[in-house]
């Protein structure tokens, strides 16, 4: 604002006016100023109430499975516990040192022990004479070489490669390197063939272990991650329990797909009573469901003879043919020794829904989890069915522990009390309450199998591994490496469930050692006399 003096006013008021309209607008922008920060910050309050900050946005874990005790001031955490080193020390060899000088006169005293535990990691270069005889017939007689050496290396080298590309995740480039280092004259391609070829032995024994393990579990944990495979996106689906751990590698992540792997290496199709009651579950269409025969027997032993089938009975539905292909896979499965009362246990996915299907209470919080609330009672809301949820989630952990008929109807109800409630012009939450009491079965299959884990968090467990070697050595190229990779990554997560060294099983198979027990006939065993799964 430009200020003129008036024809006849003095200068000195001219210039006090001036002074204090000016400081009249500094005021009037400073009292704006300061409403405008006094807004910023309310609104700065709000957005990290309403995203539950403190300070940047963090992603927080679920709490649901937090331990309610934590070690006392003091206190050691469980299985800090030192051991004796010398209980299990075998001495290999023995070097006598003698002292630099020996005073005269002196007198011997003993020995000092001083034990060194050491590795020998060298070349050794093994040639066998194979002595030849020639009989009186002509004929030629040749000493034959040891079993375990039939290939120009020898078991141990290739129990170490394994070992190392499997268990220590190097990939073959780094172990390429590594032997040569260590003097060992091999090539690339020699390295691939150890690593991927000639496993049938290992294949088979992977799938006999998805069978028993199929066969002696009361529950099975499953989930599935993406596998890239010469270039195209592919899935792993993992399945597995606490004593065994089984990957498949496919294109597809489909129903039909999870149960051609619980087919095993099976190829029939049987369409029993299970499966007709699969089909009534998922109703298939009356015209179609009469032209089908349920027995056990076998339909077809082939992928060619199931569509002949089909073809014969006239059923050319897209949606009846995924149907009724489903059932009989499923019928097969069940056939051949998978149990029609295994609790299935996933995140929810649906191609997972089939048998007895409980769900993971861990995955069902997060929609709870995620809402934000946009007023201060939504999210007072919020917090109460949170509160509820975890205290609920510890009485079922409790439970576990020591089941009882009393405690089961308690939970029953207690659950409807808490996810049957409804809140008035709050959509979301009330969506997320429906989601659950819809659910209610799924999520409470613990009370009918206490050892039945709440979470799938063993199965994002095992497929951790697959991913880390995914994040590794990236995708598979080759038909057997992408077999290779899911039987090894199988074998060495079921050993270590089992608490089996991972090193002595492979250098056991490769030699041909059959001191190592079969991990089939562990599992079986482990069944019998099983153990409460943890929680």
């Amino acid at each position: 604002m430009i200020l003129t003096p008036l024809k006849g006013r003095p200068l000195f008021s001219w210039f006090l006016n001036l002074i204090t309209q000016q400081q009249q607008l500094i005021e009037n922008q400073a009292e704006k100023i300061a409403k405008l920060e006094q807004k910023v910050r309310n609104l700065d309050e709000e957005l990290k109430v309403a995203k539950k900050l403190k300070a940047k946005p963090k992603i927080r874990p679920s709490i649901l499975n937090d331990s309610e005790k934590k070690p006392k001031v003091g206190e050691k955490r469980a299985g800090s516990e030192k051991r004796s080193k010398k209980l299990s020390f075998v001495v290999d060899e023995k070097r006598i040192i003698e002292p630099e000088e020996i005073p005269e006169a002196a007198t011997f005293n003993g020995h000092r022990e001083y034990d060194v535990q050491e590795i020998v990691l060298k070349r050794q270069n093994i040639r066998f004479l194979l002595a030849e005889y020639v009989t009186v017939e002509g004929k030629t007689v040749v000493g034959k070489l040891p079993k375990q050496y039939q290939g120009h290396y020898g078991p141990t080298l290739m129990a170490f490669t394994l070992y190392q590309h499997h268990q220590c995740r190097v990939p073959q480039n780094l172990i390429l390197e590594q032997l040569r280092e260590l003097g060992i004259d091999i090539s690339t391609g020699q390295v691939n063939r150890i690593l991927i070829e000639n496993k049938e032995t290992f294949h088979a024994e992977a799938e006999r272990i998805l069978q028993v393990g199929l066969e002696t579990a009361q529950y099975i944990h499953t989930d599935d991650t993406g596998a890239r495979h010469q270039g195209k996106n592919g899935y792993c689906t993992v399945i597995g329990n606490d004593f065994f751990a089984y990957f498949s590698s496919t294109q597809s992540k489909s129903r039909d797909n999870y149960l051609r792997i619980l087919r095993g290496s099976h190829q029939d199709f049987i369409l029993n009573e299970y499966s007709h009651s699969y089909l009534k579950k998922q109703q298939l269409p009356v015209c179609h469901l009469e032209k089908l025969k349920f027995s056990s027997q076998v339909i077809s032993h082939n992928e060619c003879e199931w569509q002949e089938y089909l073809d014969g009975l006239d059923i050319t539905s897209k949606q009846a043919i995924k149907l009724i292909t489903e059932a009989a896979l499923l019928g097969s499965a069940i056939e051949h020794g998978l149990s029609p009362e295994l609790i299935v246990l996933s995140d929810g996915a649906k191609q997972f829904a089939i048998l007895i299907h409980a769900l993971c209470w861990i995955h069902m919080e997060r929609s709870i989890r995620r809402l934000n609330g946009v007023t201060a009672r939504q999210r007072q809301e919020i917090e109460e069915i949170q509160s509820a949820l975890w205290a609920y989630y510890r009485e079922l952990k409790a439970y576990q522990k020591q089941p009882n008929l009393r405690d089961r109807e308690r939970l029953e109800l207690r659950f409807d009390e808490i996810f049957g409630q409804r809140y008035p012009h709050h959509y979301g939450l009330n969506l997320a309450l429906k989601q659950f009491s819809a659910h209610k079965s799924k999520l409470l299959r613990v009370l009918d199998l206490p050892e039945l884990p709440l979470h799938t968090n063993a199965a994002e467990t095992d497929l951790r591994e697959y991913v880390t070697r995914r994040k590794i050595s990236g995708g598979t190229r080759h038909d057997n490496g992408r077999r290779a990779r899911d039987t090894f990554t199988g074998l060495k997560k079921t050993c270590r469930k089992l608490a089996c060294s991972f090193w002595q099983y492979l250098l056991c198979r490769i030699t041909k050692d059959e001191t190592f027990p079969y991990l089939p006939d562990v599992i079986r065993e482990r069944a019998i006399t099983r153990a409460p799964a943890p929680t």
